[in-house]
């Protein structure tokens, strides 16, 4: 339990930019997890109908429910989760092991730009394909794009 302790407390006092930076991205593939959450019970079929903002342009049932929505034969809110869920892993596995935090970041940016990239190809399928939006799938690019500033950050910093 020491041992435990002491890799919790070290990876908490950590100071450096480079683990402000990806406390950053961390935090917001949280909020990509909460967001994405949501949609893939509805993918999954738990939640039956998601609440949407009114108007002609909004459909998060007809948008999550699309061809475009499936990714690796699965439903893209459930491959988003996972990516959301290897950041994290990765921006604390980096704090925690410095010796290996460049490879480790490299990782991290992969998968970052990676969801930026899917988040960009989605909007344009969105707005030029389906012609209708779901809210919860901007929210999600918002938080994908916002997490490129914390990672330019990470790779810029001089610590």
């Amino acid at each position: 339990m020491k041992e435990q302790t002491t890799v919790i407390d070290k990876i908490r006092k950590d100071t450096s930019e480079a683990a402000t930076c990806r406390r950053e991205i961390a935090a917001l593939a949280t909020l990509g997890l909460i967001d994405f959450s949501l949609i893939s019970l509805f993918q999954m079929g738990y939640i039956k109908n998601m609440p949407d903002v009114p108007g002609k342009l909004f459909n998060t049932e007809k948008v999550n429910t699309s061809r475009q929505a499936v990714l690796f034969g699965l439903p893209d809110g459930v491959t988003s989760l996972a990516g959301y869920t290897a950041s994290i892993l990765l921006a604390t596995a980096a704090i925690r092991y410095r010796k290996q935090s460049r490879i480790l970041d490299m990782a991290l940016g992969a998968v970052v730009l990676g969801q930026a990239a899917g988040a960009a190809k989605y909007l344009y399928d969105m707005a030029f394909k389906q012609k209708k939006v779901c809210v919860y799938c901007v929210a999600g690019a918002v938080i994908n794009f916002a997490s490129i500033k914390p990672l330019r950050s990470l790779f810029k910093r001089r610590d």
